[in-house]
């Protein structure tokens, strides 16, 4: 147990550095941009950031995971730093070239001609990030949880200032009409340019930070080691790029797939994307457990009890992440006052979204294995499967369904993804997982939700009494932790 307090430690730090920056972002950026930008303008700067995570899996190869496989199990972490770096340092230097000087034709592609300019500015992103990638897994090797977190708040905090600077301090002057250095920096026509400079500034000052990183090992490239490290890695290629297409390319398939003009589809996808923002609390949850259990599961993988730990590990994740479904859920009326009012008729995709990404933390769970036991092949079939689930259900469900067809498009995804990966695990790493008490911790999250919206909702609406429903909800809340607490009061404690 005393393992499983450990993990759930450096998945709240871990969660300081992932979780609360994003929460950051969503509190000062989201609610700022949903008010600053139109659903049209949103919905471009959500398509454009849609292909970041895509072509980082692409740049990167992955190989900052294949970092972790070598510098632990296979004990040349001096060696895997330095080849796995060489390697994505130029692999980032070609990306660059080649959608620099391309910029026209990948924004007409994907956007419009007239975006070049965004396109330019989001190769110049990718590849800092991308560079800095496998210096930030050499922090969560070490456990140095601390630093890793404060590199990623310091991250959005730049964010942050450059857009204030703009948007409030600039304007301001301009408002004014001052004629000085300051109001002339401010074009309300360039507000999207704004965002991306911002990003911008933020990854340049993250991969400063970092250079120190860079500084605490003999950069030497190993032939035979990346070779290596890139049979390990190429399927997890396929995984990244599968995984952007089932979490980030729904506002695609949305502005691609709705029978409307390009204008009005845009729109909603920048509408979908803005309401979504409020389930990203679930996907970033599973994220932070995801940074702390990877390097977690390949420390304790040769201990006699691992397996154990990790159908625990599992089942804490369940508990939690039901929880942080109805926590949101049953309190979306103050949740959407974050996003602009434009954005808040995209609130009923909420639901769905975050039971999709509670099952996309449990395929985290399930699908270890494949790295643990190098079958990542395995994973690269399973999400090529998922990408497949996807896109199958978007063309089908978009048309008829609109924007709530992508969100049920996603969650059916992770659903057979995590069959998949309970499937295949059985057969090369037979994990026990309590999955009768898993099923029965979401069909009580749904159960719950389901008598706060049929039940609660219309009783506290005939009432008119908006603080009843809320006091309705919360004993719902305290329902749920009672119970948890009473089925698995040793596991809880013990976290």
């Amino acid at each position: 147990m005393s393992k499983i307090k450990a993990l759930a430690g450096e998945t709240a730090i871990y969660g300081m550095g992932s979780i609360l920056p994003k929460i950051m972002n969503f509190l000062l950026v989201t609610p700022y941009l949903t008010r600053e930008l139109t659903g049209g303008q949103y919905g471009i700067y959500s398509i454009i950031y849609a292909y970041i995570a895509l072509i980082m899996a692409v740049v990167t190869l992955r190989l900052e995971t294949s970092y972790f496989r070598f510098a632990t199990l296979g004990n040349e972490r001096e060696k895997a730093f330095g080849t796995s770096t060489i390697t994505i340092i130029a692999m980032s230097l070609l990306f660059f070239i080649l959608v620099y000087f391309n910029a026209s034709a990948i924004a007409g592609a994907i956007t419009d001609v007239g975006d070049t300019k965004y396109i330019k500015w989001f190769a110049f992103i990718i590849s800092l990030d991308a560079m800095v990638a496998v210096p930030f897994a050499k922090l969560r090797l070490e456990s140095r949880a601390v630093k890793f977190a404060t590199i990623k708040i310091i991250n959005v905090v730049v964010t942050v200032v450059v857009i204030l600077f703009f948007l409030e301090f600039c304007r301001h002057f301009h408002a004014n009409e001052s004629n000085n250095y300051w109001a002339s920096l401010y074009d309300e026509t360039q507000l999207l340019d704004y965002i991306f400079w911002a990003n911008l500034v933020a990854s340049a000052f993250v991969f400063v930070l970092m250079i120190p990183e860079f500084l605490g090992f003999k950069l030497q490239f190993d032939k035979a080691l990346f070779k290596k490290m890139i049979r390990y890695s190429w399927p997890l290629i396929l995984v990244g790029v599968a995984a952007a297409i089932n979490q980030l390319f729904d506002r695609v398939f949305i502005a691609e797939l709705l029978p409307g003009s390009p204008e009005e589809n845009e729109r909603a996808s920048g509408i979908y994307s803005g309401a979504s923002k409020i389930a990203i609390i679930m996907s970033l949850f599973a994220t932070a457990f995801n940074y702390a259990a990877e390097p977690f599961f390949y420390k304790n993988f040769k201990q006699k009890d691992a397996k154990v730990v990790y159908g625990k590990v599992a089942l804490a994740f369940t508990i939690t992440a039901c929880l942080v479904f109805l926590g949101i859920t049953l309190y979306i009326d103050i949740a959407q006052i974050l996003i602009g009012k434009e954005f808040r008729e995209g609130i009923y995709v909420v639901p769905v979204l975050l039971m999709a990404y509670l099952f996309l933390g449990l395929y985290y769970n399930f699908s270890i294995w494949y790295k643990l036991k190098d079958k990542t092949i395995l994973g690269g079939v399973i999400a090529l499967v998922g990408a497949f689930v996807t896109i199958t259900f978007s063309c089908i469900l978009i048309p008829i369904k609109g924007e709530i067809g992508a969100s049920w498009a996603i969650l059916i995804c992770f659903v057979v993804m995590c069959a998949l990966a309970l499937w295949t695990g059985k057969k090369h790493y037979p994990i026990q997982y309590p999955l009768i008490k898993m099923i029965g911790y979401i069909l009580t999250a749904v159960a719950l939700y389901l008598i706060h919206l049929y039940i609660i909702v219309p009783f506290a609406e005939r009432q008119g009494s908006p603080i009843l429903g809320f006091i309705l909800n919360s004993l719902l809340i305290i329902g749920y932790i009672t119970f948890a607490y009473r089925q698995d009061k040793d596991l809880i404690e013990s976290t």
